[in-house]
């Protein structure tokens, strides 16, 4: 009954559903303003599990700061382009038992 609430409340919590998308990622953190502008190496690798309208979540193997802004690349399949956006990090947990991270990144643009 427990487990049945607590699934109840975070079905609320999105505002939009979530769709199955497996595509590769790739970010890096913003550099503070103050700084010249300079290319900081990759943050964030991994593959993302879903899509919806507000964002992406993802499966990595790096635990990353709520709040962090990054400016990420989706790889497409068989498409050697990469598309930019800038997001944000919502949440990240580890995955029990494994070697990894899911991460919850808002889109915003």
């Amino acid at each position: 009954m427990i487990g049945r609430v607590q699934f109840e409340t975070q079905e609320e919590k999105r505002r939009s559903p979530r769709f199955p998308w497996v595509v590769e990622i790739r970010g890096r953190f913003l550099p503070p303003l103050e700084e010249p502008e300079q290319e900081l190496p990759i943050s964030l690798q991994g593959m993302t599990e879903n899509i919806g309208k507000a964002g992406v979540g993802v499966l990595s193997d790096r635990l990353l700061p709520p709040n962090s802004v990054l400016r990420c690349e989706f790889a497409l399949s068989g498409n050697p382009v990469l598309i930019p956006t800038l997001m944000r990090v919502r949440w990240a947990n580890t995955v029990a038992g494994k070697r990894q991270c899911r991460i919850g990144l808002q889109f915003l643009f």
